[in-house]
C-alpha cells in the first residue's frame, strides 16, 4: 500500500482539489485519471491494485513497470533483469539455476570461496527469498553497489562449470554446477588370500575386450590455445581497421581465463603478445607443453562483404597419399636420460603427427560446431576439412575456428565486442567440457607400440 500523497510527486502527478467521496482525480500534463472506489485499479478492502503498473503507465511519457515479487518499480528505458535463483542437488553435485528475464549477458568468475555473477545491466531484480541453501552453497546475495550476485561457497567445493541455455519467452538460464573435492581414499590392508584353490569365471563374450587390453580413459589436463597471426602478420583487416591478430588474442585470453577459473586446467597460449610465431612453432609449443587439445583461433575474410558466420575446421590429410597411413608407426628411438640409462620414445614424423588424431579431431570439431551454433551466427558451411599447416604437427586432437568474417562490417562490430567474444569463449569452453566427459567415459585399447605405457615415454612428432 502506497499513499497517493507520497506517490504523486515521484511521478509528477497532481491531485485534484475537488475530492468527492469514492472519487479522486489525478493529472499529468494533459492526461487525467479518475479513480473510483469500485474500479479494480484502486485498493478496496485491502485488495491489491494495479495502479502503479497500469494506470500511471498510461499517462507517463516513459515505461513504468511494477515488479510485485520484489516490490520494485522500474521507470524508463533501463535494463533491470529479474533473476530467480533455485538450488538443486544432483548426486554429490549442487546446481544453482538462475532464470534471467529478459535474457541478459553475464559473466561468472571465481574469487577464492566465492562465485561472482556479473550482469550487463543497470541494476538487478533478484528473487532470493526462501532459497534452500546446500552444503556446497552457504549464501547467495545481491551486491548492492553493482549488478552482481555473490555466491558464497563451502571450502569443500572443487571444480565448477557454468552453462547458459535459452529460456522461455525471451529469458535465458544460467546453470552453475558445483562439484565437491575428491575425498582421499583410506589405505587399507587387504585380507590374506586363502590357500585353497579358487575357481573363477571368465566372461568370454566376443563383444567385450579383455581387461588387460584396456588402458584408463585419457584425461584432459592441458589445453593449447593458438591466437592466429601476430607481429607483422596482421591477418585479415576489417572495414573499420580492426585486425585479426588483435581479435584472436583477445578471445584467446578470455578463453584462457574461463578454462583456468572454471575447469582448473593448465592453459598454454602459443603467443601472449603481438609477436610473430611460425605455423610449425605453434604446434611445437603445444607438443612441448604436453597439451591434450589444440584450438587455433582466426577471423575470416572474403571479397564478398556479405559473407558471415563462424566455421570450424579439422585437418584433411587426403593430399598426403596412402603412404601416410603406413608411416604412422615408425618405431621407437632410444634416448639417454638423466642419471644414466636410456628411454624409448615413439617416433612420429612431423608431417603426419595429426594423422593419428584425425578421428578425434573430427569429433571435437563437431562438438565445437554444435556449441557455437547456439551462441553465434554460423556459416552455411559450419563444419569443414582443410589442409591447414598449423594443425599438421599437432600431436593431439586439434581444430581451427574461424570465428566470423572480419570483412563483413556487421561482423567486424560483433567480433570486436566483449559480448560476442564472451559468447565464443563460452561455446569453446562448453565444447571442451563435452569432449572431456566423452573421453572420460570411453576406455582405450592398448596400441601395438605400447606408446601409452610409462616405460615407453611419450610420443613426440619429429620436425
Amino acid at each position: 500500500m502506497v499513499a497517493l500523497d507520497a506517490l504523486a510527486p515521484a511521478f509528477g502527478l497532481t491531485l485534484g482539489n475537488n475530492r468527492q467521496p469514492g472519487r479522486v482525480t489525478l493529472s499529468r500534463n494533459d492526461a487525467v485519471m479518475v479513480l473510483t472506489a469500485d474500479d479494480e485499479i484502486l485498493s478496496v478492502d485491502g485488495r491489491p491494485i494495479e495502479f502503479i503498473g497500469r494506470a500511471i503507465g498510461l499517462v507517463h511519457d516513459q515505461d513504468v513497470e511494477l515488479r510485485r515479487r520484489s516490490s520494485l518499480v522500474v521507470i524508463g528505458d533501463i535494463r533491470v533483469p529479474q533473476v530467480i535463483a533455485r538450488v538443486q542437488r544432483s548426486g554429490a553435485d549442487t546446481r544453482l539455476r538462475l532464470t534471467i528475464s529478459p535474457a541478459t549477458e553475464h559473466t561468472v568468475e571465481r574469487n577464492a570461496d566465492q562465485l561472482i555473477v556479473t550482469f550487463m545491466a543497470d541494476s538487478l531484480d533478484p528473487v532470493l527469498e526462501g532459497l534452500p541453501l546446500d552444503v556446497l552453497i552457504t549464501r547467495v546475495e545481491r551486491d548492492l553497489d553493482s549488478p552482481r550476485l555473490i555466491v558464497d561457497l563451502d571450502a569443500a567445493v572443487g571444480a565448477y562449470t557454468a552453462e547458459t541455455q535459452p529460456g522461455l519467452v525471451g529469458s535465458n538460464e544460467l546453470v552453475i554446477n558445483l562439484q565437491p573435492r575428491p575425498t582421499p581414499l583410506a589405505r587399507t590392508t587387504p585380507p590374506p588370500i586363502p590357500t585353497a584353490t579358487i575357481e573363477t569365471e571368465t566372461d568370454t563374450s566376443p563383444d567385450l575386450p579383455a581387461v588387460a587390453e584396456l588402458t584408463p580413459p585419457r584425461q584432459i589436463r592441458a589445453i593449447a590455445i593458438d591466437p592466429g597471426h601476430g607481429g607483422e602478420d596482421t591477418g585479415s583487416k576489417g572495414p573499420e581497421g580492426n585486425l585479426e591478430k588483435d581479435v584472436t588474442l583477445s578471445v584467446a585470453r578470455r578463453l584462457q581465463s574461463a578454462i583456468e577459473n572454471q575447469l582448473g586446467l593448465d592453459v598454454v597460449l602459443t603467443r601472449t603478445d603481438d609477436t610473430a610465431v611460425s605455423l610449425d612453432a605453434r604446434a611445437a609449443i603445444a607438443n612441448n607443453n604436453r597439451a591434450d587439445l589444440f584450438i587455433s583461433l582466426h577471423a575470416n575474410a572474403s571479397a564478398r562483404a556479405t559473407a558471415a558466420g563462424a566455421e570450424v575446421f579439422y585437418l584433411s590429410l587426403a593430399e598426403y597419399g596412402e603412404e601416410t597411413s603406413e608411416a604412422v608407426g615408425v618405431g621407437g628411438q632410444s634416448v639417454p636420460v638423466a642419471g644414466g640409462g636410456t628411454r624409448v620414445l615413439d617416433v612420429v614424423p612431423w608431417d603426419i603427427a595429426q594423422l593419428r588424431f584425425v578421428d578425434e579431431s573430427a569429433r571435437l570439431a563437431q562438438t565445437v560446431t554444435q556449441e557455437l551454433a547456439g551462441r553465434v551466427p554460423m556459416s552455411p558451411r559450419g563444419l569443414q576439412q582443410a589442409p591447414f599447416r598449423v594443425l599438421v604437427g599437432a600431436n593431439m586432437p586439434a581444430v581451427l575456428v574461424e570465428m566470423g568474417f572480419l570483412s563483413n562490417p556487421e561482423q567486424e562490430t560483433q567480433l570486436t565486442s566483449p559480448g560476442f567474444q564472451r559468447a565464443i569463449a563460452s561455446g569453446l569452453l562448453r565444447s571442451i567440457i563435452r569432449f572431456r566427459d566423452e573421453l572420460a567415459s570411453t576406455p582405450r585399447p592398448l596400441t601395438e607400440s605400447g606408446a601409452d605405457t610409462p616405460e615407453n615415454g611419450t610420443s613426440r612428432p619429429l620436425q
